[in-house]
C-alpha cells in the first residue's frame, strides 16, 4: 500500500494523519556541515582501522605458520 493512501494507526497510539502534520526541525546549514565534518572523519578513521586490522590478521597467520613450522 502507498504511503499516501494508508490509514489508521501505523504504531499503537500514533496516526498517519498526525505525523504528516508533525514539524520537523531542520538544524541549520552550519550545524549540518560540522555533523558530515564529523561523519566524514569518523568514516575515514573506521577505513583506516579496518586496513589495520586485515594487516594485523595477515601478520598473525604468518607469525602462527612460522610457529607451528619450528621457524622461530
Amino acid at each position: 500500500m502507498a504511503m499516501g493512501a494508508q490509514r489508521g494507526q501505523i504504531q499503537k497510539h500514533l496516526n498517519v494523519g498526525e505525523l504528516k502534520v508533525a514539524p520537523i526541525p531542520i538544524p541549520p546549514l552550519p550545524l549540518q556541515h560540522h555533523f558530515a565534518t564529523i561523519v566524514e572523519s569518523v568514516e575515514k578513521q573506521k577505513m583506516q582501522m579496518y586496513a589495520h586490522l586485515t594487516e594485523l590478521d595477515a601478520l598473525f597467520a604468518s607469525l602462527q605458520a612460522r610457529a607451528f613450522n619450528g621457524e622461530l
